[in-house]
């Protein structure tokens, strides 16, 4: 193996029954993800994820709690990517995808979704990836308690 692991947050950011995904080009692919980004060293994930969401999304968010891990490969090079996953409430309404720092970042959409509608989104480039992401959701929402 000649990859890396890599350690990332991700944001269930819920309003109102449903949750917000992101679409972004990665390349020359369109993804649909959950928002957040890589941990760098000496950050903690949640300093991380507030950081990530202000810059992606222009919007404020309060971690709730941390709701689990999961991971995926994508194209990243063979790379893997842990994402550490929390619940989070948005602290407005307004989101902005045009004051994103980050020149590689192609995040062009947004959309809030109830978990039943993700679950019926497909994403035919990295689909071992995507279930991956489903599984999570799947399980977070509808687990048996």
């Amino acid at each position: 193996m000649t990859g890396k692991v890599y350690c990332s947050t991700k944001a269930v950011i819920e309003k109102d029954g449903k949750f917000l995904i992101i679409k972004e080009k990665c390349k020359g692919k369109d993804i649909i993800d959950l928002p957040g980004g890589k941990i760098e060293f000496g950050s903690s994930p949640e300093k991380t994820l507030v950081r990530e969401i202000k810059e992606e999304l222009f919007l404020d968010i309060k971690i709730e709690k941390l709701i689990g891990v999961w991971y995926f490969f994508g194209f990243v090079g063979g790379d893997q990517i842990i994402c550490i996953t929390y619940l989070c409430k948005p602290l407005s309404n307004k989101i902005d995808l045009t004051k994103n720092p980050a020149k590689n970042e192609n995040i062009f959409e947004y959309k809030w979704v109830t978990p039943e509608e993700f679950l019926k989104l497909k994403q035919p480039h990295i689909k071992e990836d995507f279930e991956r992401l489903k599984k999570f959701i799947r399980n977070y929402y509808f687990k048996k308690e």
